[in-house]
This record gives C-alpha cells, structure tokens and sequence, in this order.
C-alpha cells in the first residue's frame, strides 16, 4: 500500500522515523523527493520504506581500488563518474513485529523491484544505516562504503544488486 491513504497506528521505537511516516512521507510524495510504501495488518501499520533516486560516486569511495573493483562487473566501462542507485530513505519496523523478518523481507522486496523489469537502469542499493543497524544491513548483502566512523549516526552503505543471481538469495562473493 502507498503512503497516500490513511496511516495506521505506528511505533518503532524511533522518534524520527515515526514522525517521517506519520508527518512527512507525504509531503515527500508529492514533492516526487521519494515514494513510501507500507506493510499492515487490519489494526496496525506493521513496517514502511521509502526509495529514492541516488547514485554512487567515485567520492563515494575510500580509494579508487575500491570503486575500480565496483566498476569491475559493468560491461562498458566507459568512464564515468557515478552508477544510477536507488537510496532506502526510511524503513521502520514496528515495535510489535521486530525480530520475525519483515526488514530482510523489504529488502528482498525491494532487490526484485529493481532487478526484474529494470525499472530505472539502477544498479546499486544504498542506505545512511544507524550504527545500531549497521549487522543487520551486513547480514543482508551491504558493505560499508567507507571505514566505520564514530562520528555520525548513521554510515553509508551499499549493495551491488548484480551480486544476486536471485535476488532472495545472499550475493555471491
């Protein structure tokens, strides 16, 4: 379901991503800044994400051995200077419903939406991960896109989606 109808109850524990949700995401919609989707049940609001246009530059990376390997998959190399990616803006899970899967499953979700069809020419996934999230994104195919820093609350990371033979499945190293 799409952000536009009624918002069910919502909590996830975080107070910034239950005000995007409840004040923001549409605003975001119609300002095409991203689309936000959701997941409920017939009481509650179970999880939402929303997507975003992005790209992943050569500054993006810690050296250019790292971006080179990146880059080592794309069949043209002509040289450029960024890759088309889709960003995960948001994504909260409720506090009722964390732990049973429904993160790994927005993420497969999202992987096919991007995969089958070809939608936007993307190739990679990225998300601004909380520290305190940052396993869990490792546990579903991300890499950090540079050194850990304690500086930030959040660290860039990224997936290639052309690591996944079936995007369901753990890339392939």
């Amino acid at each position: 379901m799409s952000v536009d109808s009624v918002i069910k109850p919502f909590d996830c524990g975080d107070n910034e991503l239950n005000e995007f949700l409840l004040q923001d995401a549409i605003d975001y919609q119609k300002a095409h800044l991203a689309v936000t989707y959701i997941l409920e049940n017939k009481d509650d609001t179970i999880a939402y994400f929303s997507v975003q246009n992005d790209k992943i530059a050569l500054e993006d990376f810690p050296s250019r051995s790292q971006y080179n390997k990146a880059r080592s998959k794309i069949a043209h190399k002509k040289s450029h200077k960024s890759y088309p990616a889709v960003k995960i803006g948001r994504l909260g899970v409720g506090e009722k419903f964390t732990g049973k899967g429904y993160g790994r499953g927005i993420l497969d979700f999202v992987k096919i939406m991007f995969l089958t069809n070809n939608r936007t020419g993307c190739r990679f996934m990225l998300v601004d991960a909380y520290n305190n999230k940052i396993d869990f994104y490792k546990n579903n195919g991300f890499k950090l896109l540079r050194p850990f820093e304690d500086k930030g609350r959040t660290q860039l990371m990224f997936c290639d989606l052309l690591d996944y033979k079936d995007p369901i499945q753990t890339p392939e190293q």
